[in-house]
């Protein structure tokens, strides 16, 4: 699989002991029959080492790569409510990219893949909960600011920030996991990057977190345009007077025995992405008809406008004076 690694994929390593490795890389590109619509094929990771790199870069892969065969498939497939486990027989298209009218529009938010299913229950559903938590967050400032106390300030010099270029943001909306979403400025300010991880453990989130806003700023520093810095003033003030909630203290945030999802949210269904037959590595999905089951970008939460999440918070009247969300 990796044998011709130094052509297609790339990894950037810093001097300093405690900055995780950033990998990219590009396994295989799929196009539909008729060649017009190209399937995300670049893979990003981060980890202490090159194992655990190439390990995310594979288990990435495999969650695109099975959604694209889904596309692909006419056939099919059950899922299973997790509130009750109650089976259900849907076409494989309701778990790939694209729109139908019971999930709305799908990415890959809430796909895993791996050798463990309740690791992967577990996370997808997390990623799934952390996407919709993020919508409240940037867009009705349901959220908190964290405190940079001595435990965060910790983990900030394992990875070379400066407390006063980084703001840490806290939701928990619609479940009993913590949705941790941090923004790295640079000297001026102006946001360079971006993370966010739900977890079942606020320190576990703050770390993968930041480890994807470090993996964003490599990225955006490679790229012929940037996601940031475009010296936008309405979007700073946007930014700053969100950073104006309440402050809490990460301390008082205790780990999560059990994932509770808030009702009418607790209506996730897992399907599995495997078509063909054994396969050592099992890739899922966890999908929702109430919350979003993509990123909350202004123009998908247009698409999905009636979900019951954007109703009952009232999301579409916030978008009149919303700034698209900096985070992806």
């Amino acid at each position: 699989m990796f044998d011709y690694y130094q052509k297609s994929f790339f990894m950037n390593k810093t001097i300093f002991n405690n900055d995780p490795i950033i990998g990219l890389g590009v396994f295989k590109v799929e196009k539909t029959k008729n060649k017009k619509k190209i399937f995300p094929y670049s893979n990003t990771s981060s980890g202490k080492n090159k194992v655990e790199i190439f390990g995310k870069l594979y288990n990435e892969f495999l969650e695109r790569f099975k959604m694209v065969n889904n596309y692909r498939s006419n056939k099919k497939t059950e899922i299973i409510l997790i509130n009750g486990l109650k089976k259900t027989l849907v076409k494989r298209n309701a778990l790939t990219y694209g729109y139908d009218l019971q999930y709305g529009h799908k990415d890959t938010t809430g796909t895993a893949s791996g050798l463990n299913s309740n690791i992967l229950i577990e996370k997808a559903i997390c990623e799934l909960l952390e996407k919709n938590e993020l919508m409240l967050m940037w867009y009705k400032k349901l959220c908190s600011l964290i405190t940079i106390n001595t435990a965060v300030q910790v983990v900030l010099m394992q990875y070379g920030i400066n407390e006063k270029n980084i703001k840490i943001f806290y939701a928990q909306n619609i479940s009993n996991i913590h949705t941790i979403i941090v923004f790295i400025l640079n000297d001026n300010l102006q946001i360079i990057s971006s993370g966010i991880s739900g977890s079942t453990d606020a320190m576990s989130s703050l770390v993968l977190a930041i480890e994807e806003a470090l993996m964003q700023k490599w990225m955006d520093e490679l790229s012929p345009k940037p996601r940031h810095l475009k010296n936008n003033k309405k979007f700073d003030d946007y930014f700053f007077a969100l950073c104006n909630v309440k402050q809490i203290s990460i301390k008082n945030l205790n780990p999560v025995q059990k994932i509770i999802i808030n009702k009418p949210f607790d209506d996730i269904e897992i399907g599995l992405l495997n078509i063909a037959g054994y396969r050592r590595e099992i890739s899922i999905k966890a999908i929702s008809k109430t919350m979003f089951n993509c990123i909350p970008t202004i123009s998908n939460i247009k698409k999905n406008k009636t979900k019951a999440i954007a109703t009952i918070y009232d999301i579409e009247k916030a978008l009149k004076n919303a700034i698209e969300c900096a985070v992806v």
